[in-house]
């Protein structure tokens, strides 16, 4: 069975917690490497996960042995390395958000389709089936539709975090509220036309939290709330006409996590409530297969795909970050 040969740059929680496992679980992978600022932390990471090459981040990139490489880096690291690994030859699978101004993002995939290099953004939530769900129930029982309701936050971190670092792309939007830009356009199939959007900033510039309201095609609308420092939430809700459905734990859900979706009915003058089924699913693996298929199929279709799905995401984030910067709406 032919495998797409992976190299990881950055020793990161995500890589930890979740990345590594979901690549040495995937039949279709082979971790070959895995690269750090710190030699001797990759070295100790290669030793613990039995990943047979460790070096520099360069050292990774450079690697004949490596066929793609996954980037677990802070967000304003991630336009060099993803540009030096295309022109290097390498598909990319980034840690959203893929950059932190459209311009850079828009750099990444010119730099990606010159070199014909697969690049894909990792909202791993896309692939957890509970998604397809939702949207099955909303098209059969809500009725006509109005509204998307998202939030996502989490209580404070330890002060050194990236994410309270302006200079690394850190603040609340490219990351929480990333995934609320993200899960309007899943469901509702399209992407918005006019954004508003307040961020509230600490003294360093840093967005620790913002709110947004994303205006669909049909009346349609997503409110959206994200924030560092909050009591934990990380959900969404979609209101119609005829009925409401709740989703507990949409963008981080454990493998074997059974999602927890509800409809909410108003039946007779009673609100009736009813639990949809959604098996548990390893999201992260999902996504990882998805690319590594891609590359390995030469799924050409596939990858054009995702240059436009992610430069229409880098679009709305940009079109947020002038709304709260100049304080109007902004159409797209």
């Amino acid at each position: 069975m032919e495998k797409l040969r992976i190299g990881i740059l950055g020793c990161a929680n995500v890589a930890r917690k979740h990345a590594i496992p979901a690549f040495k679980a995937l039949e279709i992978a082979e971790l070959k490497g895995i690269g750090s600022r710190d030699k001797n932390k990759a070295k100790a990471w290669a030793e613990e996960f039995s990943i047979p090459f460790s070096g520099s981040y360069d050292d990774i990139i450079n690697s004949k042995e490596i066929d793609a490489v996954y980037i677990a880096l802070p967000t304003g690291l991630h336009e060099h390395w993803a540009i030096k690994a295309a022109n290097s030859g390498k598909h990319v699978l980034c840690e959203k958000s893929l950059s932190d101004s459209y311009g850079s993002v828009l750099r990444i995939v010119e730099a990606c389709r010159k070199n014909k290099a697969a690049l894909f953004e990792n909202f791993m939530c896309e692939y957890h089936p509970q998604h397809e769900k939702t949207k099955d129930v909303m098209k059969r029982e809500l009725g006509n539709v109005s509204t998307f309701i998202g939030n996502f936050g989490i209580p404070h971190l330890e002060k050194e975090n990236f994410r309270y670092k302006k200079e690394l792309g850190g603040g609340s939007l490219n990351d929480f509220g990333a995934y609320l830009v993200f899960m309007p356009s899943l469901i509702f199939e399209n992407f918005p036309k006019a954004v508003t959007c307040c961020l509230d900033y600490d003294k360093n510039g840093v967005d620790m939290g913002g709110s947004a309201i994303l205006e669909f095609e049909d009346g349609k609308t997503s409110l959206i709330s994200f924030g560092l420092g909050r009591v934990y939430q990380n959900n969404y809700s979609v209101w119609g006409s005829n009925g409401l459905i709740k989703v507990n734990r949409a963008y981080s859900i454990p493998k074997d996590m059974t999602p927890d979706i509800t409809l909410i009915k108003n039946e007779n003058l009673k609100e009736t409530e009813r639990k949809i089924e959604a098996e548990n699913a390893h999201q992260f693996l999902l996504g990882f297969r998805a690319f590594c298929e891609a590359v390995l199929n030469k799924g050409t279709q596939t990858i054009n795909k995702k240059y436009e799905q992610i430069l229409q995401q880098a679009k709305i984030m940009q079109a947020l970050r002038d709304s709260a910067n100049e304080k109007r709406r902004i159409e797209l």
